[in-house]
């Protein structure tokens, strides 16, 4: 009698667990954001005889003063222009000139690209898991111990069914999750 109460709860636990449908369990999507950032650093300088360069007029103001003049003359001048595309990407051009020549040209350039990589990971979860274990009991009325083996069926979406034998006794048990 005790073999067939036994053969009968574990056919209605069968039958529990694999009714239903399971088509019906959504994937775990996962998306990674990331931002990629990379520098370009241009620098060159070229040298005043390799610049072309054309005379746009010639100033016919008579001016006595001949040492003011060449003072102006031998002067080294540094000009300097500085094109912001936003607030990383620049265009630095800096220009050293004397005796009425360009005698050395630089150019500075800094751009940051920024990549934004969307990755996504689509993964399918468990639909049922079986765990194994040991089973150990007391009996209170008579203070035996025993030993057995247990499993438990983790289903989604349904809960948790367990079955247990021990050398005293058998279990059969039920759990969701609230």
């Amino acid at each position: 009698m005790k073999e067939v109460v036994i053969t009968l709860l574990v056919a209605v636990l069968i039958l529990f667990i694999f009714k239903g449908n399971h088509n019906n369990i959504e994937p775990i999507v996962v998306t990674h954001v990331d931002t990629i950032v990379k520098h370009d650093t241009l620098r060159k300088f070229k040298k005043g005889d390799s610049i072309p360069f054309v005379v746009l007029g010639i100033d016919t103001m008579t001016i006595h003063d001949t040492l003011r003049i060449l003072q102006d003359y031998a002067y080294v001048r540094a000009y300097s222009d500085t094109f912001r595309i936003d607030t990383d990407n620049y265009v630095s051009i800096q220009d050293t000139i004397s005796k009425n020549k360009i005698i050395g040209r630089s150019y500075f350039s800094n751009f940051t690209q920024k990549t934004i990589r969307i990755e996504t990971i689509k993964t399918e979860p468990f639909k049922t898991e079986v765990y194994l274990g040991l089973l150990g009991d007391l009996r209170r009325f008579d203070e035996k111990v025993g030993i057995g083996v247990g499993i438990a069926i983790k289903v989604p979406k349904k809960g948790l069914f367990t079955f247990g034998a021990t050398t005293n006794q058998y279990t059969l048990g039920y759990y969701t999750k609230f």
